[in-house]
């Protein structure tokens, strides 16, 4: 046994050595491959490794476009109370009183019940530190077929185009790029585009809206191309959030179209000008005249010319010297005159200071609006009698002159105020609204997200309460509202001329006296 074991021992003796030996030398030659790897590394510029990994990631980020979808689904019930008035009746009598044109009418009511998708595809792009595109494409449609079409002139009209439903027809709802920079101690930026317009200052909150657009939603509230420069003067004048924007837009280009046929029965060169619809125009100051996150004080004043009037053709066709039958169609939209407009406006963003969780967690805001027109008191009317030639409108009383009905200028007033809190549970808003319109008060609202009209044109009262509440944290939403507008006037949401009249069209037709629109809706977002 002895013999075995000397031998295993010798040889083990041995290979411990050799193996050492091997050891050494794999550690020494580790040390030197790392010696290599740390002088290869002492050579390499870190900082400039890292401005390159940003510079890819910029690169990357400006070279796509960043997308996000808003999509509701909604049910409105619509209640209009029609009142009593002057109808037209077809046939006239110059022997009775107004001509016997007019009979009286008798009040009316009538409902419906409507349900509607609404989806917005919003866009983004910043190819560069100081250049910015945004962009937006809506549709907003009924369900399954309509007859809007058919049944209603202005429809489609582009003020409007993706805040009214109608059929699935995509449509460009923003499209403007910013760019901006610094003068010193101001900042700056210019835009020029399809403007983002709707659902503004204040108006955002019953949207459900957390940022709202450009205007002051109280008296512009539509869409429109245009431009816009804004210019942060916060640091020059030590005024919390102070910054000037200087807007401008066109709500109407004087164009005729390609191969455009002339009455004659000829084709005109295309795109040449519209005699009877001159380019409408807008110009306007917006000033936020302070803002420390929990007050915010904006201003505005603007100017509009050319205002859109609608026009009509009477012909009338005589069966004796003094009666016979007529009938009424549109002619088109003309230049009424001129309207400046102005508003100012404060929210609060938390009631008083620390008093308890539920006032923190309120906003309050007022605001007070007012409008001037400026009549141009042109013929929009045509009188025609068959038979004895051509007549003066506006000698038989038929002109269609003025603004708003009037044709002296007249100036009107808006009050808007309105309150939101926390609701029952965590996450859901309680709103109630209010606002108050005078007899010429005329706002640029058609935008407004109402199907029975917008609330913040009425002459007269309007109400508003709604709650919203998360479903699925902020991308899953509901909200239950209720608008009620109760009309002094007729003209409100309508246009410039002689349908804006206070009376009612021709100063006699009978108008919708009250309104209201209860919605129920779920919203996607992300």
């Amino acid at each position: 046994m002895k013999r075995i074991i000397a031998p295993l021992l010798v040889g083990a003796a041995l290979t411990s050595g050799f193996a050492a030996d091997d050891l050494a030398k794999e550690v020494a030659a580790l040390k030197a491959q790392m010696a290599e790897l740390q002088k290869a590394q002492s050579s390499i510029n870190i900082e400039a490794l890292k401005k390159q990994i940003g510079e890819i990631k910029a690169h990357d980020a400006g070279d796509n476009i960043k997308w996000d979808v808003d999509f509701r689904a909604a049910y409105d019930a619509l209640d209009y109370k029609i009142g009593a008035g002057m109808g037209a009746t077809g046939s006239y009598d110059m022997m009775a009183p107004g001509m016997g044109m007019f009979a009286p009418t008798g009040s009316s009511k009538v409902k419906n019940g409507i349900w509607t998708n609404k989806l917005i595809l919003g866009m983004g792009a910043q190819p560069a530190d100081n250049l910015v595109f945004k962009g937006a494409l809506g549709v907003y449609k009924t369900y399954g077929q309509d007859n809007m079409a058919q049944t209603s002139m202005f429809q489609d009209f582009d003020w409007y185009g993706t805040q009214k439903p109608g059929d699935a027809t995509i449509k460009l709802r923003e499209a403007y790029f910013l760019y901006f920079g610094d003068m010193g101690d101001v900042h700056y930026s210019a835009s020029f585009g399809r403007r983002p317009s709707v659902d503004g200052f204040m108006t955002n909150l019953r949207a459900d809206n957390e940022s709202p657009a450009s205007p002051v939603g109280h008296n512009i509230n539509m869409e429109f191309d245009g431009a816009s420069f804004k210019f942060d003067v916060e640091k020059i004048t030590g005024i919390a959030g102070m910054y000037f924007k200087i807007c401008l837009g066109r709500g109407f280009s004087q164009t005729t179209g390609a191969y455009s046929q002339a009455m004659n029965g000829s084709f005109n060169p295309g795109y040449i000008k519209d005699g009877n619809n001159p380019n409408m125009d807008l110009a306007g100051l917006l000033v936020q005249l302070y803002d420390n996150g929990q007050y915010k004080l904006m201003a505005n004043v603007f100017k509009g010319w050319n205002m859109m009037g609608y026009g009509l053709d009477i012909t009338m066709n005589p069966t004796s010297m003094t009666t016979g039958s007529y009938t009424m169609a549109g002619n088109g939209f003309h230049d009424v005159g001129d309207m400046t407009g102005a508003s100012l406006s404060l929210q609060v963003n938390g009631i008083g200071d620390g008093i308890n969780d539920f006032l923190d967690d309120s906003v309050f805001f007022i605001s007070y609006a007012m409008n001037k027109t400026d009549p141009s008191n042109k013929t929009v009317n045509t009188l025609t009698m068959t038979g004895y030639g051509l007549q003066d409108a506006s000698a038989m009383g038929f002109g269609g002159e003025g603004m708003l009905g009037s044709t002296k200028d007249e100036t009107g007033s808006s009050i808007y105020t309105g309150i939101q809190v926390p609701g029952f549970m965590q996450g859901h808003r309680v709103g109630l609204e209010y606002n108050h319109g005078s007899k010429y008060w005329r706002s640029f609202t058609y935008g407004e997200d109402t199907l029975a009209g917008s609330k913040l044109s009425t002459r007269g009262d309007a109400y508003e309460i709604y709650y919203t509440l998360p479903l699925v944290g902020k991308n899953l939403t509901a909200q239950l509202s209720y608008v009620y507008m109760d009309y002094d006037y007729a003209g409100s949401d309508m246009f410039f001329g002689q349908t804006g009249n206070p009376s009612g069209l021709m100063g006699v037709m009978p108008y919708v006296t009250s309104a209201s629109d209860i919605r129920a809706s779920i919203r996607y977002r992300y």
